[in-house]
């Protein structure tokens, strides 16, 4: 009645408020003498309705921060208080020896169920506090049982896992049909304690991978159908946390079996679940799921490195490489399966640069001297292609320090090995494929970006370094001033003829400031440190070069103006 009480009196303060919108339309236009600055409303313009919202919902307005702190935080936070005075008083009810060992864990037992009950009973009204309570009567129930075991000896080991194992499995199955995040939590953290709390140090590592590998499998088929966020990279975080506290010690005396297994079967479920969230999921920015799946690789990569250095050393490369392989398939695979919106493939354009330093630290770690320097140079040219030819502009970006570092890594080698020829050896090898790859980068990737400018300036300065290099380091301290001189005359005029034949205007540019720096550096320092007989054949060369150049430009003279 109330309600309908209240939907009459909305109407009739509307119906008032046209009629009083209308009596002031009329009063106006009665009173107004000259042109008005905007025509009055018609009488059969339709006036608008205002809607009178008598509520607004917190999680709708500016206070949402409020309701998740008062609503959520705030029970979080008042049930883990609970938690810790319980167990404070159950402390100090042992140390004074109030209650014997048999009541201890009856106490405890009895306590949880209460909390357990109305946990459930509350799951639809007091959605928040609901997986909390529950939660808090399960860690209750799993302290109490395992103190069962550890101080009193009331049931061998045996049977304490087997009480605990099924204690997590009906949290998992409890937070499977309620989607609970937290819940879940509680599942995890007691299902990772189990084989840690349990271990009798006789380093039964096949049993706790087997179980470990298990209990995730059972993670990749809850987590379907459900946006769970932080559970992830804990999950994540507990294997690969077990992992190393296990093989610091044992990892050298174990069997290669178990450990590379275990490693691939989280790197594999974690990627295929991730990736999968990534497909379905409706937010624009899902950022703790591509940071699970940045998060998965490089841990995997790390810890299967550690791994093979200790099991397959010489074939690590080879397997560290499959890994990689293995990554962009289950990439390229998510890709394929969802519909690319913009939104979407910058997503996967950021995904896909996950792989790059570990490409990079693979071809480290395979090759070394001259051979790694080409590596890194043919490595840094193929992402550049493919990022063209995949249209991903991140990608593209990211290989300009793969460049940077892959073209002057050359210079950790500038040395004259014995029975070198100069311009005929891997060094230079490596500046002239540098200087090919530029320009085929170049021509490639120019209607992609416009920083594909800078592979066609940077192409010419890195042969003519190759080339200093190398004389520098094969020619007696005599030849060396005129050779460099010699160098810029010879590149600068092919490069202004075939600019002016082929009507290519950056080579021309090209082969002009080549001629501009041999006669600065001529007029300014070969004139007086050249020898008379390398300094006449300087001048013979620069003047013979400058005169075609005018030809050329007087040849034609109309393409320069």
């Amino acid at each position: 009645m109330e309600e309908k009480e209240t939907k009459e009196i909305l109407t009739r303060i509307q119906s008032m408020e046209r009629e009083l919108s209308f009596l002031k339309e009329r009063v106006l236009s009665l009173s107004q003498t000259q042109t008005p600055k905007e025509s009055p409303r018609s009488i059969s313009d339709p006036i608008p309705t205002v809607d009178h919202q008598t509520e607004i919902p917190l999680n709708e307005g500016p206070n949402w921060f409020v309701q998740w702190i008062g609503e959520n935080l705030f029970v979080k936070l008042g049930v883990f208080s609970l938690l810790l005075a319980s167990i404070w008083f159950f402390y100090l009810a042992i140390e004074e020896y109030w209650i014997n060992e048999s009541v201890r864990i009856w106490i405890g037992l009895l306590l949880a169920i209460p909390v357990l009950i109305y946990g459930f009973r509350v799951r639809n009204s007091r959605p928040y506090l609901s997986p909390s309570l529950m939660g808090l009567g399960i860690a209750v129930l799993f302290s109490a049982y395992y103190s069962g075991y550890l101080w009193y000896d009331l049931y061998s080991t045996e049977t304490c896992f087997v009480g605990l194992l099924i204690l997590s499995l009906i949290t998992v199955a409890i937070a499977h049909s309620q989607k609970s995040e937290v819940l879940f939590g509680f599942a995890s953290l007691g299902a990772f304690l189990v084989p840690l709390l349990l271990s009798t140090g006789q380093n039964s590592y096949p049993f706790l991978f087997t179980y470990l590998l298990l209990w995730n499998v059972l993670f990749f088929w809850v987590r379907k159908d459900t946006n769970w966020k932080v559970i992830p990279l804990l999950l994540l975080a507990a294997n690969h946390l077990i992992f190393v506290g296990w093989a610091d010690k044992n990892l050298v005396d174990a069997k290669p079996f178990f450990p590379i297994v275990f490693q691939l079967g989280v790197f594999l479920l974690f990627l295929l679940r991730e990736f999968q969230t990534l497909e379905t999921t409706k937010l624009k920015e899902p950022i703790l799921t591509i940071t699970a799946i940045g998060f998965t690789l490089g841990l995997g990569f790390v810890q299967s490195f550690w791994v093979f250095s200790v099991f397959y050393p010489i074939a690590k490369p080879f397997l560290l490489t499959l890994l990689l392989i293995l990554f962009y398939g289950l990439y390229e695979r998510s890709i394929r399966r969802t519909v690319l919106s913009l939104d979407k493939k910058k997503l996967y354009d950021v995904i896909g640069l996950f792989g790059l330093p570990f490409i990079v630290s693979l071809i480290v770690i395979g090759t070394s001297g001259k051979l790694l320097a080409f590596s890194l140079i043919s490595f840094a040219f193929l992402v550049t292609i493919t990022s063209t030819y995949s249209k991903q502009l991140y990608m593209y970006w990211a290989a300009f320090p793969v460049w940077f570092f892959a073209l002057f890594y050359i210079f950790a080698f500038t040395y004259r090995s014995q029975n070198e020829i100069p311009f005929l050896n891997g060094r230079f090898l490596v500046f002239a494929t540098g200087s090919i790859y530029l320009v085929l980068s170049y021509l490639y990737s120019r209607k992609f970006s416009e920083f594909s400018k800078l592979f066609l300036y940077a192409a010419y300065p890195y042969w003519l370094l190759g080339t200093f290099v190398e004389i520098y380091l094969g020619f007696p301290e005599e030849k060396k001033l005129f050779l460099y001189t010699l160098s810029l005359i010879v590149y600068g005029l092919i490069a202004l003829s075939t600019g002016f034949l082929k009507k290519i205007q950056s080579l021309k540019y090209v082969g002009f400031g080549s001629l501009s720096l041999v006669i600065i550096k001529f007029y300014l320092y070969d004139f007086w440190n050249l020898s008379l007989g390398y300094r006449i054949l300087a001048g013979l060369f620069l003047g013979v070069t400058l005169i075609v150049t005018g030809t050329l430009y007087n040849h034609f003279k109309k393409e320069t103006k």
